[in-house]
């Protein structure tokens, strides 16, 4: 009975290790629209489709779609030595694209809320016509 205790015990703190290591960090609304102003090497990539973003985005947001990462491999790779910050709308989407940049050694954060609770807020958002 110890050994099946130790057993699930270990199994149980390498499972919630390897999860940590997995969840991008966040940033809130706020502290986006403070290092909007203040960090330069900061971005903020919108992963909807074209039509979710031109119906109203963050200032300053980069659309590249979650399903065409690949076919925006050297638009990435121009990102790379700066933090981005990732959202779509409510996060689904921006956590495999968070997954896979993960992987290839990006630095991100990730929006809390994404654009549902940025749109919630009434914070600034531009829209295309």
């Amino acid at each position: 009975m110890q050994k099946l205790t130790q057993f699930i015990l270990i199994n149980f703190l390498l499972l919630t290790s390897f999860l940590t290591l997995a969840v991008t960090p966040s940033i809130s609304a706020n502290d986006l629209i403070v290092n909007q102003m203040s960090d330069k090497a900061f971005k903020i990539i919108d992963v909807r489709t074209p039509e979710e973003f031109a119906a109203g985005h963050i200032k300053g947001a980069i659309n590249i779609p979650y399903d065409q990462i690949e076919a925006q491999t050297v638009k990435l790779k121009m990102l790379k030595q700066h933090t981005l910050v990732v959202y779509c709308r409510s996060g689904r989407r921006a956590r495999i694209f968070e997954g896979i940049l993960q992987k290839r050694g990006f630095n991100l954060k990730h929006l809390e809320g994404d654009y549902l609770a940025w749109k919630a807020a009434q914070l600034p958002l531009i829209i295309d016509n």
